[in-house]
């Protein structure tokens, strides 16, 4: 059976030359992609106005599309044009994409979305769980951002019933949040969590204490934040394992790995010092520490190209593995820079090797996108590690960054070092000759956000316009390849650009809450959000940077 959708005429919204015209009913057709011929039209030189504007009908398509067919269910099945439930079964769609709306300008969506909101209880059968983590960044963060950005009254009494519902989680021996909780029973287990998972909490509960008034809210936070500092380093390497026994605060891993679980926390660690304005210098420590220490660890080079990534290391040795989920590393590592850059304590040297790293693995990132047949970067590439064996030792020379850095200042430190410049030229599709240093270990692409993160915050530090223009190249990537009549769908594989089917049954709410927000700000005006003044949680919801007031100081015991 073909489902039908009529294109909306949304007021201020100019339609774009690419699309069909608006108020004709449209066969829902899964595999209906556009034609690439749509940007074409574009005016030059570019023109940021427009392809904000195109963003935003992106944005628009999608969430019309979900409301349509599948609102108030947790996510959208594109192809088979229905809902699922997979987050709570709370609506994940509708709370994630609120900011968005708002930052959009879209009030009547935003208005419908609190409504809904205004309706929620946030009550699970006695046999389900929330997964606390998750739960966190979207629910509650998106709550959070939503009222920051509207100030409307019912959002934060909504957030306040939801931070209060979801405390049970620290109920563990130690106080480090339990993977899950049941939110109407209190129940949740002892069970082995991912440090992003105990670690990802900070921000919306200092900020919903802040509101509030609560103390609850700031003390069980801080109390996993004692917990962390106090276990930092035990690996000799500044960092944690990545995971961690809830009964005894035990990491169960005795190396570190990076994937996205560590280097989250350590984003999380950043964006709380930023928060804040004002924080103990033990803090700032703790996060540049952290910092050099994945640095120095887990970041690697390639062998013929010299691209720059990050990777895990399991058994003392590097998988190298390079997740689309770690290249929100690059955007962390520049905001950390331009943050440490007004610490008079923080060395030059120390901003400047954050800001080659951040520069070298945000390019990396883009070559993944930009060297696949599709255009979308897979969502695991697999590097290969050196080849050659030294004659000396009749060992593999080691390809951690760290010491090619370390040889290039011992050569004169002329130019940039090695991963940063000179950047290897992007090998195009077809070019089956060239080495290209990986292959694509997952080809999916699910439309994750963490590339045109880093891209927006790299342009927004540096204010070099190539992140836009190559923010832009994934847009259209996007539009070509996942745009369907009613909403979008992730891809099966990035390498086939021809399949006929091409597509998976999915849309998550993070691209409507993360992707698309992202690549709007980039092609906005540079003060639609200040980086001084606002801070992204780790689902993208921007929260305001705030003082302690002194009676919070006293009330909430915060050491200066």
């Amino acid at each position: 059976m073909l489902l039908a959708l009529t294109r909306t005429s949304y007021p201020g919204v100019k339609r774009l030359p690419w699309l069909s015209q608006q108020g004709t009913l449209l066969p829902f057709t899964p595999n209906y992609q556009l034609s690439p011929k749509f940007y074409l039209d574009e005016p030059k030189p570019p023109n940021w106005s427009y392809r904000q504007q195109a963003v935003k009908e992106a944005f628009i398509h999608a969430y019309r599309a979900y409301e349509e067919h599948a609102f108030p269910a947790d996510e959208y099945y594109p192809i088979a044009g229905t809902g699922r439930q997979n987050f709570n079964g709370w609506g994940v769609t509708i709370v994630d994409s609120m900011d968005t709306m708002h930052l959009m300008g879209l009030d009547e969506e935003f208005d419908r979305a609190v409504q809904y909101v205004s309706t929620m209880t946030f009550d699970l059968a006695e046999e389900s769980y929330a997964h606390f983590f998750e739960t966190v960044i979207r629910y509650l963060g998106g709550l959070l951002s939503a009222y920051a950005l509207s100030k409307d009254p019912i959002l934060l009494k909504k957030a306040d019933e939801l931070g209060t519902k979801l405390l049970p989680a620290f109920n563990t021996k130690t106080g480090l949040p339990a993977r899950v909780v049941n939110t109407r029973t209190g129940r949740s287990g002892e069970s082995p969590v991912l440090l992003a998972e105990i670690g990802s909490c900070q921000l919306e509960y200092r900020y919903l204490a802040h509101l509030t008034g609560k103390a609850i809210y700031y003390e069980v936070v801080e109390r996993v934040n004692i917990i962390l500092r106090d276990t930092q380093g035990l690996n000799n390497n500044s960092l944690w394992a990545s995971h961690w026994e809830t009964a005894n605060a035990r990491q169960t891993t005795s190396k570190a790995k990076s994937d996205w679980s560590i280097l989250n926390h350590i984003s999380r660690l950043a964006h709380g010092l930023i928060v804040h304005n004002t924080c103990k210098q033990d803090k700032r420590n703790q996060d540049l520490d952290a910092m050099q220490g994945a640095i120095k660890n887990l970041v690697y080079l390639s062998p013929t190209r010299n691209l720059l990534y990050v990777t895990d290391i399991q058994n003392n040795m590097p998988s190298r593995k390079f997740e689309h989920l770690s290249c929100f590393f690059p955007g962390l590592l520049t905001l950390g820079s331009a943050f440490f850059e007004k610490d008079i304590t923080v060395s030059e040297s120390n901003t400047q090797l954050h800001r080659w790293v951040a520069e070298g693995i945000a390019y990396s990132c883009w070559v993944m996108y930009g060297e696949s047949a599709t255009g979308m970067g897979p969502d695991e590439a697999q590097f290969i590690g050196p080849t050659s064996v030294s004659v000396p030792t009749g060992r593999l020379p080691n390809d951690l960054w760290i010491n090619h850095l370390e040889d290039w200042e011992a050569k004169g430190a002329n130019g940039k070092p090695p991963g940063v410049s000179p950047l290897s030229p992007l090998i195009l599709p077809g070019l089956f000759g060239k080495q290209r240093d990986y292959f694509s270990r997952s080809s999916r692409n699910f439309m994750r956000p963490e590339t045109v993160e880093s891209m927006y915050l790299m342009w927004k530090t540096t204010g070099d316009e190539i992140w836009r223009e190559r923010g832009w190249e994934i847009f259209k990537a996007l539009e070509r390849n996942c745009r369907l009549h009613a909403g979008y769908a992730s891809v099966v594989n990035v390498d086939m650009p021809n399949s006929v089917v091409n597509n998976l049954d999915d849309m998550p709410s993070f691209s409507l809450a993360e992707t698309w927000k992202y690549l709007y700000l980039l092609f906005s005006p540079e003060d639609t959000i200040s980086l001084d003044n606002w801070v992204f949680n780790t689902e993208a919801h921007p929260l305001p940077v705030f003082d302690w007031t002194e009676e919070e100081i006293t009330k909430y015991r915060i050491l200066s």
